[in-house]
């Protein structure tokens, strides 16, 4: 093997060196980013779960009435994640309990900015709009609710419309609102009673009878018992009117409706 020949062969194992070291080190800053994206896939998880652990303790001192304490919790849960939407939206209901209007607004507003499918905040929102006389604007968050198809409870925002809807007289769309939270949950007592009642104060007594008759199958409320007695009392059924009427008594003697029954009205 002559000179040239020799240096020729270097040259190439040389050139094959520095590829495989390249490669090397390529594979190491590989290595080295899918390190630190699994890093801070974790540090962003952790911070999330942190979040929702605050926001968690807000939502059970909401529950409580403990307005100051859920009110440090929820604040506490944006501080770690800015964008955990439901911190801002239980600072929303937090807010709108203590009268702040203008700061329930815009912390609903942007648990609704963060994450716009997010059903939960857009009820909640709704009903915040509704206790205030903006009922239109209510019925649109609703409405923004049910659109989202993994929506646990679209019958509770169905039946908060049906009600914001009576609210300003709107008997018709109620009545659908009411009608659809029914078609998903049959049993749900809100709507069925306030269907119901819609029908009874038309005099469709039998099918406000009808309409409630799912609900009564599971422990039904004061109000629906009394709803009751009233559409038997009507329909000359002197059987229901007694069962419903010692239902009423028995299980609700402290109730409203109960001293109603007892007045004889």
């Amino acid at each position: 093997m002559n000179l040239i020949q020799l240096l020729t062969q270097q040259l190439e194992s040389v050139k094959s060196s520095a590829r495989q070291l390249g490669f090397a080190a390529t594979l190491t800053l590989v290595v080295a980013a899918c390190a630190t994206q699994q890093q801070q896939a974790y540090d962003a998880s952790a911070l999330k779960a942190r979040a929702r652990a605050h926001s968690d303790l807000g939502s059970v001192y909401l529950q409580q009435r403990n307005l100051e304490v859920a009110l440090d919790e929820f604040t506490i849960a944006t501080k770690i994640d800015s964008s955990f939407a439901m911190a801002y939206n239980g600072l929303g209901m937090v807010h709108a309990a203590l009268s702040q209007d203008a700061l329930a607004e815009m912390n609903f507003k942007q648990a609704i900015q963060i994450e716009p499918n997010n059903s939960e905040a857009h009820n909640n929102f709704g009903n915040f709009l509704c206790s205030r006389g903006r009922a239109d604007e209510s019925i649109k968050e609703f409405m923004a609710a049910v659109k989202n198809p993994l929506y646990a409870t679209p019958a509770i925002a169905y039946t908060n419309a049906g009600v914001c809807s009576l609210r300003k007289q709107d008997t018709r769309n109620a009545e659908v609102y009411f009608q659809r939270a029914l078609q998903l949950e049959p049993l749900f007592h809100s709507a069925a009673y306030q269907l119901a009642l819609i029908q009874f104060n038309r005099n469709d007594v039998a099918v406000a009878k009808n309409t409630l008759q799912n609900a009564m199958l599971s422990r039904p409320g004061p109000e629906l018992l009394w709803l009751s007695v009233r559409i038997a009392r009507l329909l000359g059924n002197r059987d229901d009117e007694s069962s419903y009427a010692l239902e009423l008594r028995r299980q609700y003697p402290d109730s409203e409706q109960a001293k109603l029954l007892q007045s004889g009205n």
